[in-house]
């Protein structure tokens, strides 16, 4: 029997900028596509992902599988390998594909072997300056500290090996960003210890900070070097610290702003071509209670316009529980034209570890009744109520106002996002389908 629904509706209107059409990120699957192969990788990312020039996708493993690779040790017994997979656009393995040891020199030009086993894999990007992918391990194979390998994109060569000096960080590193000029930006997971800048060569450079406090798993820098931005979630609330310096790695930097207030942030990255800083938002988030009294949708990733301190677009992991024992999104990479990008998850190892999502005109969610002069806002009851299977709402905003409509059900519970764009002063109907 089929059932009739009633509606509880939800509206909120924040200031924000007109525009037309709406170009979004439209879900694409789990990436890669066999899900044969997925599983092999645990099903869990610990922030370690990039695309490269030539738009592969780089997936540094964090698996906890009982299914994972492994090689025997001398002592006996089986050692787990965390290897780097590398996908081609088409979701194939890389030729080169999986990574499992890697031979090149340090930074002192002695050349040096590392087989990928018994680390705790803290994070990876691209290298703008090379296109090449630089992972960041906690520990790697009993090395007595925080270590870095950068990998050729075109060969999967191991390109330079950094072991950064004990007492610099921590051993868990959150993360690793890089500048247009292949300078390495690090900091911790637990506060306490400075904000590191690596020479491209591996040696020391200046500190963007002398002490990141709290607790975060994400960093992202600017091209030119001038902002770092450190999510740490570990706050009341949550949010996103901003260090800058007119100066590039120059220095020195000081702390600029604090932004994403009560948003849970564990990945971050900034677009290539818009410069908007793209952050996520897990199911620790709370209500923004500083700025419009946003409040931030689990499993979805936003993107902050740093000239006018706005949230611009977003999309959302629908396929990802956002529940208690929900994954906690942990990675996220944009191709190099920004078209696509690669979200990334950490704590089910039952789902993919990697979706992606391609940009495409959306279908319109709302209509505009151009007759119609608002004097105010309105939030008008659904008709019909109840329904089967669909139902059309209707509002009217005062002002161009970034707009959101969502609807909940009797236990509060959020069930849909109808509408989440800049929209002009006017009257407006939308559909839902039950």
């Amino acid at each position: 029997m089929r059932k009739l629904c009633w509606l509880l509706l939800v509206i909120v209107v924040a200031v924000g900028v007109s525009y037309g059409q709406v170009t979004k990120y439209i879900y694409q699957g789990p990436f890669p596509p066999d899900s044969a192969f997925y599983k092999l990788l645990g099903g869990i990312v610990n922030v370690g992902i990039g695309v490269d020039p030539a738009g592969k996708v780089w997936i540094q493993t964090r698996s906890e599988n009982t299914t994972r690779d492994s090689i025997d040790r001398p002592e006996g017994g089986k050692a787990r390998l965390f290897p780097i997979y590398v996908f081609n656009p088409n979701g194939t393995q890389a030729s080169f594909s999986p990574i499992k040891i890697l031979t090149g020199p340090d930074q002192t030009g002695v050349t040096v072997t590392d087989t990928l086993i018994r680390g705790s894999a803290t994070g990876g990007n691209i290298n703008p300056k090379n296109g090449n992918f630089a992972a960041v391990w906690g520990t790697l194979a009993h090395k007595p500290g925080p270590l870095i390998w950068e990998v050729d994109y075109r060969t999967g060569k191991g390109v330079r090996r950094i072991l950064l000096p004990l007492g610099t960080l921590q051993n868990n590193v959150a993360s690793l960003a890089l500048n247009r000029d292949g300078e390495y930006f690090a900091c911790s997971v637990l506060g306490g210890t400075p904000g590191q800048i690596l020479n491209p060569d591996g040696s020391l450079g200046t500190q963007f900070a002398a002490s990141v406090p709290a607790i975060g798993r994400a960093i992202a820098v600017t091209p030119d070097g001038n902002d770092v931005y450190v999510p740490r979630f570990t706050y009341a609330p949550p949010y996103t610290l901003v260090y800058h310096s007119d100066n590039g790695s120059l220095g020195p930097y000081a702390l600029k702003d604090s932004i994403l207030f009560g948003a849970s942030v564990e990945s971050i990255a900034i677009h290539p071509k818009t410069g908007h800083v793209w952050m996520s938002a897990d199911r620790r988030s709370v209500r923004d209670s500083i700025q419009y009294m946003r409040k931030w949708t689990a499993n979805t990733f936003y993107a902050y316009n740093p000239a006018t301190k706005a949230i611009v677009d977003s999309f959302t992991v629908t396929a990802w529980d956002p529940g208690s024992t929900g994954p906690l999104p942990r990675g996220m990479a944009f191709s190099p034209t920004g078209d696509t990008v690669y979200v990334a998850h950490f704590d089910v190892s039952a789902l993919p570890a990697v979706v992606r999502f391609i940009k495409g005109t959306a279908p319109v969610s709302v209509e505009r009744d151009e007759a119609v002069v608002p004097s105010g806002y309105t939030l008008s009851q659904n008709y019909p109520n109840p329904f089967n299977p669909s139902t059309t709402i209707r509002f009217t905003i005062a002002q161009t106002s970034l707009t959101t409509l969502r609807v909940y059900d009797v236990m509060g519970r959020e069930v849909s996002l109808l509408v989440n764009e800049s929209l002009t002063p006017g009257a407006y109907t939308s559909k839902f389908d039950g």
